[in-house]
């Protein structure tokens, strides 16, 4: 049997970059154009998402009311898995937010291109508390998918947005991992990518900058992300599910925000 210590290094940050290494590739603004235009084809639902922002914004200093704003686009693009295992705790989230307060306060006004290892440990920090605060008061079951969602909202230019199929694309699985570590390096290899794609939009001189820039540029990439490995991914589990659907289908919604 492992000791504690060999535990502790092997579900650590590096033992996870040990397991989990990745490259993470160059992608085009075209691309990521390409991705983001096929996106709003796509997805009609876009609307949580500026309305939940819009609230989120309204609402910063008043923690009982930022709870509602999270929970317009918690509650409905995570619907089938708090309809199946039941609603968070809002009295929780409350107190977790307002405990943090300064410190989301000063991730949201960063940029993801600020990372550094100096962040890691509060970014693990915030999302196992998060992630405490947006179980399931039913069966006490805990989404990473959720506290993505909840931490891009609450700092949409610093947190950037995961799923169950986006996650190990990027070689960040979480089920058989540390949710908190898999997530700091998910962050590190979107921030690479967005050092790239920063650069090549800088130069840019078409009107598709000024498109891409009416929303943040972690929204951009994951609304790139969802449409080349969400969507088939979902399309394919469809088709498994045509004849016989389980009690653990999509029990997490993966749909982008």
């Amino acid at each position: 049997m492992p000791t504690n210590d060999e535990m502790v290094k092997r579900y650590s940050l590096e033992g996870f970059l040990r397991r989990h290494s990745f490259n993470v590739s160059a992608i085009s603004i075209s691309e990521i154009e390409d991705g983001c235009r096929a996106f709003e084809s796509w997805e009609p639902r876009d609307s949580m998402y500026r309305v939940s922002t819009f609230l989120v914004r309204e609402w910063w200093d008043d923690p009982a009311r930022l709870v509602d704003a999270l929970s317009v686009l918690l509650l409905v693009w995570n619907a089938a898995f708090y309809r199946f295992y039941g609603s968070f705790d809002e009295q929780a989230l409350e107190e977790f937010l307002r405990q943090n307060q300064s410190k989301f306060s000063a991730f949201r006004g960063r940029d993801i291109s600020s990372l550094s290892e100096a962040d890691e440990a509060d970014i693990q920090r915030l999302f196992n508390g998060l992630s405490g605060a947006l179980k399931t008061t039913g069966k006490g079951v805990e989404s990473p998918v959720s506290v993505g969602k909840a931490l891009h909202l609450l700092a949409p230019n610093f947190f950037p947005l995961w799923d169950q199929y986006i996650a190990p694309a990027y070689c960040c699985p979480y089920t058989s991992e540390v949710p908190s570590v898999a997530y700091t390096v998910f962050s590190r290899r979107i921030r690479s990518m967005a050092a790239q794609l920063s650069v090549e939009l800088a130069a840019d001189r078409s009107s598709r900058k000024e498109w891409l820039s009416t929303k943040t540029l972690l929204k951009r990439i994951d609304e790139y992300n969802y449409m080349k490995y969400t969507v088939p991914n979902l399309s394919a589990a469809k088709k498994q599910r045509k004849t016989q659907v389980g009690p653990g289908d999509m029990l997490e919604d993966t749909s982008s925000t």
